[in-house]
């Protein structure tokens, strides 16, 4: 029999779930769609000369690093061994994901929704609006990053990234998804709580539009994400793997089609 708190749990987890996807869509227009300003912005030309262009720089530049910081410290407050604990002690435990997902895609969302563009300060530009070749380059590029961060999610179980599936199991009365995976996959949830370094690296820097705001966004997220996941060499060995079993099962599937 369902309690009504494991009801509010997974009806938790469920909006969860569908607004992280939602904010997704978001973030991947935000990082992936190309951008354009005026050609009269350059890097390197008469910049220390115009004052002005500095200036316009400095709001958006303190006001995205609070946004940056704010969503940084969420992230990785919340998943700290002391929020865990507390979720365990008033009750919360399955719910302990949903609520740190929910809360992640409010501060992504946010910073979403109110980042400034300083695009008087431009590292680099290209207008792939001009050149279909490039413009086709850029997109196909950034779809298979997308791709690749999306399967690799699927590969570490995304509804238990999300927190659906801890929300299912309570209601079940199974013990936490956590104790029916391998020792392998435990210690990289240990490490790395969601892909991909290399994918979402490549999507913030690889960009057609480099100004000062999106070099502030690539800086403290490749950053972050360097110094807050911890991969070792057991790590990539299992991935490498797992993408391979995946595979097998995939040209298995392939024959009885």
């Amino acid at each position: 029999m369902t309690s009504c708190k494991q009801f509010l749990v997974f009806s938790l987890a469920i909006i969860s779930f569908v607004y992280t996807f939602y904010v997704l869509g978001h973030l991947i227009h935000f990082l992936s769609a190309p951008r354009k300003t005026s050609k009269i912005y350059v890097w390197v030309f008469n910049l220390l000369d115009n004052q002005s262009r500095l200036e316009t720089a400095y709001g958006p530049i303190v006001f995205n690093t609070l946004y940056l910081i704010l969503f940084i410290c969420q992230h990785s407050f919340m998943k700290s061994k002391y929020i865990k604990i507390l979720m365990h002690n008033i009750g919360l435990a399955s719910a302990e994901r949903a609520i740190y997902s929910l809360a992640s895609s409010l501060c992504l969302h946010y910073l979403i929704k109110n980042w400034s563009s300083a695009p008087s300060i431009v590292l680099w530009q290209i207008d792939v609006d001009s050149n279909e070749f490039m413009w086709w380059s850029f997109i196909t590029l950034h779809s298979l990053l997308w791709i690749i961060i999306g399967g690799g999610s699927m590969i570490m179980d995304l509804p238990d990234i999300l927190g659906i599936k801890q929300a299912y199991y309570d209601i079940k009365n199974y013990a936490e998804p956590l104790a029916y995976k391998s020792f392998e996959l435990r210690v990289l949830y240990d490490h790395i709580r969601h892909p991909s370094f290399s994918g979402l690296t490549l999507i913030l820097w690889f960009t057609n539009l480099m100004t000062l705001d999106r070099l502030l966004l690539a800086i403290m997220l490749t950053a972050y994400m360097r110094f807050a996941w911890s991969t070792d060499r057991n790590d990539l060995e299992y991935q490498k793997y797992q993408l391979q079993r995946k595979k097998e099962e995939l040209k298995q599937s392939m024959k009885y089609l």
